[in-house]
């Protein structure tokens, strides 16, 4: 089964290894470049799973995180290059289902994902 995930990453190239790095492993990648244009997304297609940036132009990630849980019933990974305990509990807290720090390890970051939209990863 494929799994849809959207990543949303305000840096390109970020997005485009997170795109190529997530096709290779057999998901559907849809990427947005800011949280706005992710909830727009949300209102036309479903996700298995999403990916979120904390820092975009416009709201952050943490800002958008409770309409993004509340629209789209996905869990949401949040990520940041920021490694702050603050903002992953204010997350956790908010309705993200994890935190991933970059830069990533790769194979967790698989991991994390695989499990999560198999109902497997953390709850």
């Amino acid at each position: 089964m494929s799994y849809s995930v959207l990543v949303v990453e305000d840096d390109r190239v970020n997005a485009d290894v997170l795109k190529r790095f997530l096709s290779a492993r057999g998901f559907s990648v849809t990427a947005a470049e800011s949280a706005e244009d992710a909830l727009q997304l949300l209102t036309a297609h479903r996700f298995d799973a999403i990916l979120l940036d904390n820092v975009l132009p416009g709201m952050t990630g943490l800002q958008a995180l409770g309409e993004i849980v509340a629209r789209s019933g996905a869990p949401v990974l949040v990520m940041t290059g920021h490694a702050d305990e603050e903002l992953k509990k204010d997350a956790l807290l908010l309705g993200a289902r994890s935190f991933l720090y970059k830069p990533f390890d790769f194979d967790l970051l698989a991991r994390t994902v695989e499990e999560t939209v198999s109902g497997q990863g953390p709850k």
